[in-house]
């Protein structure tokens, strides 16, 4: 690296951090995915609904054959299938691709060219685009550029997502910026910046593209510290808590009524970084099953092994 790239990457560094300390500092009052914009499912439905980790027999999910101890790539789908493939997402759509980082071996995947509502995952689209534009930038305006991308992205902030959409030059702008990075402008339908229209449609595959194209660009690490992190901070902070995931998992979450959708990175100590998109559109299904079934996949994940 010469001098010049390490100046710029330390520089950046330091700004990202300062940064994120800022918006810890004030996250309180941050606007994101509990926005007044979308309305929360009713208290009294989360109650009821029942967890996806622990359904109610016979419409939960079928005993897996594998244990959680000895999960090997090859068996990957006998432990992920059960979850997906449970009753209680009968009349659901899962769009799920994982793959290694190091590799580009796929590990799983189901339907993931499939077009959902993805919700706040498409803030990762304008969040990549944006971070690309950072070497662009002025010094004076460094430090406003990167706490936007981390309100987005961390905090899911819709109203400032909106404003880094237009201010990127709107949907067009995203897919030239994108497009580079091997995402192809058709496995998604971009309208706007927050996720909030459901309209909005992307695939599995769009998202772990983005993602792969990103951990390769030089500006990868504020893409990557922007996110949220498991059992630790902005909408994760409260999810992925389990001693396999907490600190590993840096993702985009999405919510909407009826759709739940994770995106991002997992630092598997056993198998090494992986990618991965999880999206699951199911009308009338409490968002607390989706969530968990999630979770349940991405603690699975965490315990991958390299079985030789």
């Amino acid at each position: 690296m010469r001098l010049n790239q390490k100046i710029k990457y330390y520089f950046y560094r330091s700004i990202s951090a300062i940064v994120a300390m800022t918006i810890v500092a004030s996250s309180f009052t941050l606007v994101g995915e509990a926005s007044l914009l979308a309305k929360p499912l009713p208290q009294q439905q989360e109650n009821r609904a029942a967890s996806a980790l622990n359904p109610p027999p016979p419409q939960g999910r079928q005993t897996s054959l594998v244990s959680s101890s000895n999960i090997c790539p090859s068996n990957l789908s006998s432990v992920l299938d059960p979850i997906v493939n449970a009753p209680t997402f009968a009349k659901g759509k899962w769009g799920v691709l994982v793959q290694s980082l190091a590799t580009g071996q796929t590990l799983y995947q189901h339907n993931a060219e499939q077009p959902l509502i993805p919700a706040s995952n498409i803030k990762l689209l304008t969040t990549a685009a944006a971070v690309q534009n950072v070497p662009k930038l002025q010094p004076i305006d460094l430090e406003e550029w990167l706490r936007a991308i981390s309100l987005v992205n961390r905090d899911s902030n819709n109203r400032q997502a909106n404003r880094l959409l237009s201010q990127m030059g709107g949907v067009q702008a995203i897919k030239t910026a994108i497009a580079p990075l091997g995402v192809n402008p058709d496995t998604y339908k971009q309208v706007d910046g927050s996720g909030l229209s459901r309209s909005n449609r992307a695939e599995a595959m769009t998202f772990v593209n983005l993602l792969r194209g990103m951990s390769s660009t030089p500006e990868n690490f504020i893409f990557y510290d922007s996110l949220s992190i498991a059992g630790l901070n902005g909408t994760l902070s409260n999810r992925l808590t389990d001693p396999f995931l907490q600190g590993r998992v840096h993702a985009k979450t999405g919510t909407l009524k009826g759709v739940r959708t994770l995106s991002g990175y997992l630092d598997n100590p056993n198998y090494g970084k992986m990618v991965f998109s999880i999206m699951v559109n199911q009308s009338g299904l409490s968002g607390k099953v989706m969530t968990n079934a999630i979770d349940e996949m991405v603690l699975d994940l965490a315990q991958v092994k390299n079985c030789g």
